[in-house]
């Protein structure tokens, strides 16, 4: 990633000058909550020693004794029965490297009114996390799929009427179970389906929450709180995060990925202790740099992901009934006010 220079310019454009009265307090950063990386602490960690020569990592998955239908493996009196041969599968992830870096002049560090390195560190820090978070997410390509709707084979098959509903996750939670798949541990044994908060808006629309689910007057928690987190239904838990995918499909329908997860569905690998390694040059002065005029701040990590299981993690395609488009970082730096982003039929 090339450094951008932090110069005074850029930090007091925009009408940010000093020609009027500024107040210290500092607005808290438009980011992602901690709270949305749920899939760094669902996935079984897994460490590469350093000094070993490898950016691999594999495990071995050991399939079940299969049962003979003709056999039934009955005896037969002085035979002796074929062995059986134990078959397992490999299943194999890579780390890889990742990191950004922020650059500041001295100009900068001694003109403006804050100290950027010392706003932006924690930042550094919450966007690490998120990092190692969409890193995961990308690698669940090899997980099981199901779309919703009649007959859907395709995201691009998936239109504006295909919303979820409880069902559609009992059918994925019970597809698992039919293949001798049970609950993620950190859930009890109980399967968990994570999705974006639209998509948990969708579910708390179905009927089969209020006319099975709920009882009025008494227990009416998800309705309150607005979310199915923590709230147990048909054996499964619900929680949401913002950093499941959308993505509009080639009938413009904004497509939902929800997840279905059963017991380790996927290994997070880091190596040594995987911990993120921050760094900070200062202004020192060397050949490059003659004068001491920049310095820089940033982090290093290592992280991967694999699914290891792919009949224990299955990927729920619909649309969402509460369709809001959701901004594009890249161009929509600061965020906009609810009014003015592109709501479906608006």
């Amino acid at each position: 990633m090339v450094a951008a220079n932090t110069t005074l310019a850029v930090l007091q454009r925009n009408g940010i000058s000093q020609n009027e009265y500024w107040s210290r307090r500092i607005l808290e950063m438009i980011k992602l909550e901690k709270s949305n990386f749920v899939f760094s602490e669902l996935g079984t960690e897994v460490s590469i020693p350093l000094h070993e020569g490898t950016t691999t990592f594999t495990v071995r998955r050991y399939n079940h004794i299969p049962y003979d239908n003709d056999t039934k493996h009955r005896l037969t009196e002085g035979v002796p029965p074929t062995a059986l041969k134990p078959e397992a599968h490999k299943v194999s992830g890579v780390v890889n490297q990742y990191g950004v870096v922020m650059e500041e002049t001295d100009v900068a560090a001694d003109v403006h009114f804050d100290n950027i390195k010392t706003i932006y560190q924690p930042e550094l820090a919450r966007h690490a996390s998120e990092v190692r978070e969409r890193n995961i997410i990308d690698s669940f390509t090899d997980a099981s799929q199901y779309f919703v709707g009649v007959g859907n084979t395709s995201v691009n098959n998936i239109d504006a009427s295909d919303i979820v509903t409880f069902k559609d996750f009992r059918v994925v939670a019970l597809t698992m179970t039919n293949h001798n798949r049970t609950g993620h541990r950190r859930y009890g044994g109980a399967f968990v389906g994570v999705m974006h908060p639209n998509v948990m808006n969708d579910l708390l629309d179905d009927p089969v929450l209020v006319n099975k689910l709920l009882v009025p007057g008494s227990e009416n928690t998800p309705i309150k709180q607005g979310t199915l987190a923590k709230y147990k239904a048909y054996g499964m838990y619900f929680t949401d995060s913002l950093i499941c995918p959308v993505a509009a499909n080639t009938s413009s329908v904004n497509v939902y990925t929800s997840y279905v997860l059963g017991r380790d569905p996927y290994m997070v690998i880091k190596l040594g202790n995987g911990n993120v390694k921050f760094y900070d040059t200062g202004f020192v002065a060397d050949k490059a740099d003659p004068l001491a005029q920049k310095a820089t701040f940033g982090y290093k990590m290592w992280t991967g992901a694999k699914v290891t299981d792919p009949m224990s993690i299955t990927r729920v395609y619909s649309a969402s009934g509460y369709d809001v488009y959701v901004s594009d970082w890249s161009s929509d730096t600061i965020g906009r006010p609810a009014s003015q982003s592109e709501v479906s039929g608006a």
